[in-house]
């Protein structure tokens, strides 16, 4: 058996090489889209049909409320305690 030493340099070269290759054939797919047998994507309904809106989702533009900060404190607190 040899004795080959491995420099730092040989070493991070060949492990970026590694990681660019990797990388490269990962991506292959993303850039051959039209080689897929799948059909288009079908059409959106119609706008005039207004989609219901979600229950819990707020309305956009938000109003301003005001906070009260012991409130908004205490709550953060418990939900940290929570996880969540």
């Amino acid at each position: 058996m040899s004795n080959k030493e491995l420099s730092r340099r040989k070493f991070l070269c060949g492990a970026g090489t590694s990681i660019a290759g990797l990388a490269l054939v990962s991506s292959v797919g993303l850039l051959l889209p039209g080689c897929s047998k799948q059909e288009a994507a079908p059409a959106a309904p119609p706008a005039a049909a207004a989609p219901e809106p979600k229950i819990g989702v707020p309305e956009w533009p938000f109003t301003y409320k005001k906070l009260d900060p012991d409130v908004a404190a205490k709550r953060a607190y418990d939900g940290y305690k929570e996880g969540g």
